[in-house]
């Protein structure tokens, strides 16, 4: 079963990492905020959200802050 939510949760992370880097950018982010839910952020919220999930200092999301996060 957590294999499962697993796979969907990197399936999530995946769409958001929009050049497949396998970090997800506040640019990344906002783009695809404004995609999928048709509402605009600022760079600065996007910002903010991917800070609050960053452990490593680098200002950008890995799957591993995303899957941490979720598991909380």
């Amino acid at each position: 079963m957590a294999d499962i939510v697993e796979t969907a949760a990197r399936k999530v992370f995946d769409r958001y990492d929009i050049d497949g880097d396998g970090l997800v950018t506040a640019d990344e982010y906002r783009r695809v905020v404004a995609e999928l839910e048709g509402s605009e952020i600022t760079q600065s919220q996007a910002q903010e959200l991917i800070d609050s999930l960053d452990t490593d200092g680098d200002r950008q999301m890995s799957f591993e802050e995303f899957w941490a996060a979720m598991n909380a």
